[in-house]
């Protein structure tokens, strides 16, 4: 990448975080922020890879506008709690795991998978306050991921053929920018920016075909890289706020991308880079075509991204002046206004 990825876990505990003034460009006309009247989206949000937490490990994350823990028990189930324990507000992702219980550092109080404390060493009886918020978990795509809600609304999107018919590359760069994830995915329905920012010619009128569904939508995407003059042929889409998935080919060769967003405090986001193909026969010739279609597809979706760094870290996005040509872009940032908001976890971890 051209511009250098802050890492915001470091970012946030700075002096940086008071000049960079990402408040200011949070009051946009007509558009709803994470964060405003303490509500979030409610959506699938990735916290970190799976490769991050091994059985029996503990990470904290900054999550919405909080802390949470993430964990796996000894036996490798993954699980999200809200990070600071009832008893004296202790950050639980600097405890340790016991089996399938999360241990608090400070006065060893132990949580099990549900949240609620099921042991402390005193003996001291346990009530219904003594307890941490759970999010709804999975683990897919090489990521743990978090549900803002009690129960989660939707699943993740499929990617063009079941998880087991696809190999995915090893790594999973991220990057972290300084907007809401709502703000990156506005660019997959913003016809003009694909055209102009991306180089794209775009073939025939792709907003005809947009299949706008309660949680998100998807179209058809054919044309070309005016550049190179690589021939192009998605279905891309939106899943909730913040997760962008295409599938397709490039010149004939097939490949999904998946490009989604965390939000570490509001006006943030950490994006994922997670690439598939389909798998091997088992031929040496056919492993040379995975390998060599990973490496391709990972390329090009971080030089795409690339394009749009500099915009996302300085926007006040806005509903301005919308032509003709923002019908798309004008429809989706009204399906964000009346999106499911909720922040049950709110008392938890902040």
């Amino acid at each position: 990448m051209t511009t250098q990825p802050r890492d915001l876990e470091e970012f946030f505990h700075g002096r940086t975080a008071a000049i960079e003034l990402i408040d200011r460009r949070r009051h946009g006309r007509d558009v709803a922020y994470e964060g405003d009247g303490d509500l979030f989206t409610q959506s699938w949000f990735p916290l970190c890879r799976s490769s991050e937490v091994a059985p029996g490990a503990v990470l904290g994350r900054n999550f919405l506008d909080g802390r949470v823990a993430v964990y796996r028990t000894e036996d490798g189930t993954a699980n999200v709690v809200s990070a600071y324990c009832p008893h004296n507000g202790a950050d639980l992702s600097i405890g340790k795991v016991a089996g399938d219980r999360l241990v608090c550092a400070f006065h060893h109080w132990e949580f099990d998978r549900s949240g609620r404390c099921s042991r402390t060493p005193t003996g001291d009886r346990i009530v219904e306050g003594m307890k941490v918020f759970r999010y709804p978990v999975q683990e897919r795509f090489g990521l743990i991921w978090a549900f803002n809600g009690t129960e989660p609304l939707f699943d993740l999107p499929e990617l063009g053929f079941p998880d087991e018919e696809l190999a995915f590359h090893a790594e999973i760069p991220s990057l972290d920018l300084l907007a809401d994830p709502w703000v990156f995915m506005c660019n997959t329905s913003d016809f003009n920016h694909i055209e102009v920012v991306h180089g794209i010619d775009i073939q025939g009128d792709a907003t005809r075909d947009i299949n706008w569904h309660e949680f998100g939508y998807d179209y058809d995407l054919k044309g070309h890289f005016r550049e190179t003059g690589a021939a192009i042929e998605y279905k891309v889409g939106i899943r909730g706020s913040n997760i962008f998935y295409q599938m397709g080919s490039v010149n004939g060769r097939w490949f999904a991308f998946l490009y989604p967003c965390g939000i570490h405090r509001p006006g943030t986001l950490r994006s994922y880079f997670v690439i598939a193909t389909r798998k091997s026969d088992g031929t040496p010739e056919d492993d040379a075509r995975v390998a060599e279609t990973l490496d391709f597809a990972q390329k090009l979706e971080i030089a795409v991204v690339d394009q749009d760094v500099e915009i996302l870290n300085s926007i006040r996005f806005t509903r301005g002046m919308f032509t003709r040509s923002d019908k798309a872009l004008g429809r989706f940032v009204d399906y964000l206004k009346t999106y499911p908001r909720a922040h049950p976890g709110a008392d938890f971890i902040r």
